[in-house]
């Protein structure tokens, strides 16, 4: 069950990283301009976030107490996103503010969440350290992500499309990038276990 759920972890991240990279080479749009959804991927893209919680789910499986307060803040900024993409998609003309309602506080609560996630890291030494660099990871990518717009004028526009790109597929990579370490341990725990079994 839990090399599963570590397995959903990866391929969410993966399919979270990629979707704005699709976006923009194979469909061709322009990032923060609004479309109604046209592509396939569009449609599911809500259920990217959710299947990170196969992350969420082994990290407290394996150290419970420890990393509880940053779990439940990173749970509520994965499904803050999914509801922002589901409505985005689903209810287009609806007057609900769901960018300012669900996409900011994703993005806030991602934000807290890493952070939080890397003090607690920090101070147990015993938890795989790779761990703790991709928490920071997703803490400098999502604060990367937060104060771009204000560094739109600063670059010309293609040159932004590729950062705003590049911080979109770090958060999803970095999710990725947590279910493989995952993986490496559930893996790790079970070889050992048949070693000292033998």
């Amino acid at each position: 069950m839990k090399a599963l759920a570590a397995w959903l972890c990866v391929a969410g991240g993966i399919l979270w990283g990629m979707k704005p990279l699709y976006d923009w080479l194979v469909i061709g749009r322009q990032l923060n301009m609004g479309y109604l959804a046209s592509d396939w991927t569009d449609y599911i893209k809500f259920a990217f976030p959710l299947l990170c919680f196969g992350g969420i789910y082994v990290l407290s499986v394996l150290y419970g107490k420890k990393l509880r307060k940053s779990l439940v803040i990173l749970s509520l900024a994965l499904m803050c996103n999914s509801i922002f993409h589901f409505f985005e998609i689903y209810f287009p003309d609806s007057s609900i503010p769901f960018g300012l309602l669900f996409l900011f506080s994703g993005t806030f609560l991602l934000l807290i969440g890493a952070l939080v996630l890397m003090r607690q890291l920090h101070s147990n030494k015993a938890i795989h350290s790779s761990l703790f660099r991709l928490a920071a990871a997703m803490f400098v990518v999502t604060l990367l992500f937060c104060v771009s717009p204000f560094l739109m004028e600063m670059f010309s526009e293609p040159v932004y499309t590729m950062l705003l790109i590049s911080l979109m597929m770090g958060i999803g990579f970095v999710w990725a990038g947590i279910g493989g370490v995952l993986l490496m341990q559930i893996f790790s725990k079970k070889f050992s276990a048949k070693t000292i079994a033998s």
